[in-house]
């Protein structure tokens, strides 16, 4: 429906796999996650990280349920051209990041005194698109010191799939990274509800300091897996830069730098009770019937069910029929593959 229009929508910044959602949500009115998901043959932080792009961009607009979170088309005419107009107003900073990016191609790109490679962004899809990358790879650990909020909700979906892997989370804050945040450990507990993570706060900065363009900004880090050191310049909620490079060494200073800190509190985000209850025992016994769970975990009835509802949606466990000893169908649980709850 939209194909002659596919040029247009790339000059606007939209990425082949946004191309094809939006055509979707275009030519059907609307898209659940679980749907275009199976229709598409992605994955669910695929899907939840471009909606949220075609969102923010207001190509579309999506219902405030969490479950089977529903996105709804908005008339192209109206919203492209608001695009258009925000394109026109912005030129000028798009020609500098041009500009920026030649310069970056035609330096020393890949080698620095410890002759590892870089990447640098100020750009902050092409940073998102490079930490889902390396998230998406991560089997081991991720440690994070303050990270501005903004930033942490582009990530959380690929955070959630990490924790889901089995992969160790810590986030390590201070409020002394942040100027204008007071709130910090609530926004952050709250973004970051669905994952299962460590968090630390500590009595000094998680951040050093560092001059970028003649402003003095927090330099936060991401390290994966023991490998992977990637390096954010902000203030508060304001981003200016990425970069980041494969140095074991250096990770391991960066880590040993946040755990000599003073410890003021640390607490472990875990699912609500009756959640990680049923998760217990379908990972005790799987796979396992409905009467069976409800037995077990102590939970029956609609609550049992809602619970239920909400993990095979959310792709954590799996539902199956099989043939009981009457020949009535009878449902079972397991989880899904590759899961480490």
């Amino acid at each position: 429906m939209l194909k002659k229009y596919h040029p247009y929508l790339r000059d606007i910044g939209l990425s082949d796999l946004q191309i094809k959602l939006y055509d979707y949500i275009i030519e059907n009115k609307s898209g659940a996650v679980i749907e275009l998901k199976e229709e598409l043959n992605l994955s669910y932080s695929q899907i939840n990280y471009n909606l949220s792009v075609l969102e923010d961009m207001g190509l579309i607009f999506s219902t405030k349920s969490e479950k089977n979170k529903k996105f709804y088309r908005i008339d192209p005419k109206i919203t492209l051209t608001k695009v258009l107009e925000a394109r026109v107003k912005n030129f000028k900073k798009q020609i500098d990041k041009i500009e920026e990016k030649v310069n970056i191609e035609e330096s020393l790109q890949g080698v620095c005194l410890k002759n590892v490679p870089f990447y640098h962004y100020s750009d902050l899809n092409l940073a998102v698109n490079n930490f889902f990358a390396l998230i998406e790879k991560s089997t081991g650990e991720i440690v994070l010191s303050s990270l501005p909020p903004i930033f942490l909700k582009k990530i959380e979906s690929v955070l959630y799939n990490a924790y889901l892997r089995g992969v160790q989370i810590k986030l390590y804050f201070s409020n002394s990274d942040f100027d204008s945040i007071n709130n910090y450990f609530d926004l952050i507990t709250d973004i970051l509800s669905r994952v299962k993570l460590t968090i630390i706060q500590t009595k000094e900065r998680t951040c050093q300091r560092a001059r970028y363009n003649d402003i003095l900004v927090n330099v936060g880090v991401i390290l994966i897996d023991g490998k992977y050191l990637n390096s954010i310049n902000f203030i508060d909620d304001d981003l200016f830069h990425f970069d980041g490079f494969y140095g074991p060494a250096i990770v391991e200073q960066s880590k040993q730098f946040m755990e000599i800190k003073t410890v003021e509190k640390q607490i472990k985000i875990e699912f609500p009770e009756p959640i990680q209850t049923i998760l217990d025992v379908i990972k005790t016994k799987q796979p396992i019937m409905t009467r069976e769970l409800s037995t077990q975990s102590r939970i029956g009835g609609g609550r049992l069910r809602e619970v239920l509802n909400f993990l095979i949606n959310e792709g954590i466990i799996k539902e199956s029929e099989i043939k009981g000893a009457t020949g009535k169908p009878r449902k079972e649980y397991s989880l899904a593959s590759k899961l480490k709850i």
